[in-house]
């Protein structure tokens, strides 16, 4: 067993004496690397060396197979380069030359352009074409005309001989003037109060006059939730209209915020009298009063009027 052993462990070949099997090739040695020289940073000597002039970039990848490269469907042939960044320049070149001519042509780059006039507009029609900014109809008919690239004078010239004719024809009716019409309403024995005293009397007579037309609903006189809706679009924009429902009130005998009477029972199952009476003690139609309200007053008066006569 010594022997064996001997034979597996010290027993090496010498190349052609001893016998046994020659023993196999040893595997290539890494090749050296020379020690940098003497003040080398660290830094740089650790570093790799730098790749050939035809390696890619570190962390690129390398050409798709074949070559090729993405091409958009659709691009026009004289817009592909030999490569990817060629073929951008091309596009993004041929998309400046698009945008110069649009913006020689007046086709302008947003919609809004379109609502941008400008020069001699006739009086009959400028209100209406400061309303159009801010309507969303028009911002709608100019998205549409911007993606077919409408110039702006030739939208601009449609938009105004379509007002100017809807004007001759009694079509336009007038631009609602918001604030004026709001001045219209402050009641007359408010106009002596601060300008928000005299706001919040105004949105309280409108308030009133729109819950005598939801009152008008309940009666079954033939006016629905459309019919009151329509009145108040149609006119309740208006001191006019407001007038009108007022009148109407007045005319029914009925109360603000509760709709006519029509010589019926007033809600509550009470007589006129009784209703009268009632309403005589109520803060807003007593003189004097911090809570007390002319036009409730007036109302009042009214209705004692229509009751007992003059």
């Amino acid at each position: 067993m010594r022997n064996f052993l001997d034979r597996m462990t010290f027993n090496v070949p010498d190349g052609g004496s001893g016998g046994g099997a020659p023993a196999p090739a040893a595997a290539a040695a890494p090749p050296a690397i020379s020690p940098p020289a003497a003040g080398t940073p660290p830094a740089a000597a650790a570093a790799p060396p730098a790749p050939s002039a035809g390696d890619p970039p570190a962390g690129a990848g390398g050409p798709p197979a074949g070559g090729e490269f993405y091409k958009p469907q659709g691009l026009a042939e004289h817009l592909l380069g030999k490569d990817q960044n060629e073929t951008m320049d091309k596009m993004a070149k041929a998309l400046d030359g698009y945008r110069a001519r649009d913006a020689q042509n007046g086709v302008p780059d947003r919609p809004e352009a379109y609502g941008e006039f400008s020069g001699e507009i006739p009086d009959t029609i400028k209100p209406h074409l400061e309303t159009l900014k801010g309507d969303p109809l028009f911002g709608r008919v100019a998205a549409k005309a911007l993606e077919h690239k409408i110039s702006v004078p030739a939208y601009q010239a449609l938009t105004q001989e379509f007002l100017s004719v809807s004007a001759e024809m009694g079509l336009m009716e007038p631009i609602v003037d918001e604030k004026a019409e709001r001045a219209a309403l402050v009641p007359d024995v408010a106009k002596h109060l601060t300008p928000a005293e005299q706001q919040q009397a105004v949105e309280k007579r409108i308030n009133d006059n729109y819950a005598f037309l939801d009152g008008l609903i309940a009666k079954d006189i033939g006016i629905d939730k459309d019919v009151a809706e329509y009145a108040k679009a149609m006119i309740g924009d208006s001191a006019k209209g407001h007038r009108l429902f007022e009148a109407m009130q007045k005319m029914t005998g009925g109360q603000a915020g509760t709709g006519p009477s029509f010589g019926n029972t007033p809600p509550g199952g009470l007589d006129p009298k009784q209703e009268i009476a009632r309403r005589q003690a109520l803060p807003e139609n007593t003189w004097g009063d911090a809570k007390f309200n002319q036009q409730s007053y007036d109302q009042l008066q009214a209705d004692l009027r229509r009751v007992y006569g003059e």
